[in-house]
């Protein structure tokens, strides 16, 4: 049975590819401004999602395939790096579609987030890091007795 042809749908595939096109290119300006010419050197780019919780930040990136030891996370001048490889052994290859080789993300850290405490976990290929909002203390009530 054929497929019915759904110019809605191609357009939104077409418009999520130029999102997409758009995002890398001024995300390779940025990282390039903050890292010099270690960007460059980048061969590839994974996929990542934020999520905002009262208690702070989610970061998730795609990383299936990768050694934990191939991964190097970095907090400076409010900027969070991440950086790594993904090695494959040679051997005769029918396809590949998965990137390979050196890859780096940069993300912005809002203000309110309490550097010290940024924490991560590596597991089903998906690299989580938590970024903790700081804890603001409350003005404190004081009584001032007039005398």
């Amino acid at each position: 049975m054929a497929q019915q042809w759904n110019p809605l749908q191609d357009l939104v595939v077409l418009q999520d590819r130029m999102n997409r096109l758009f995002e890398d290119a001024t995300q390779r300006r940025s990282q390039a401004e903050v890292t010099g010419d270690e960007f460059e050197r980048a061969d590839w780019t994974p996929a990542a999602d934020i999520y905002e919780t009262e208690s702070g930040f989610l970061l998730a990136l795609d990383l299936p395939g990768i050694d934990r030891e191939a991964l190097e996370i970095d907090a400076e001048d409010n900027r969070l790096i991440v950086k790594g490889t993904r090695t494959v052994t040679e051997s005769k290859q029918y396809r590949t579609e998965r990137p390979k080789g050196k890859f780096l993300r940069t993300f912005s850290v809002p203000g309110s987030v309490d550097q010290s405490k940024i924490g991560a976990e590596y597991k089903d290929g998906v690299l989580q890091i938590r970024l903790p909002k700081r804890t603001e203390q409350k003005p404190k009530k004081i009584d001032i007795k007039i005398s």
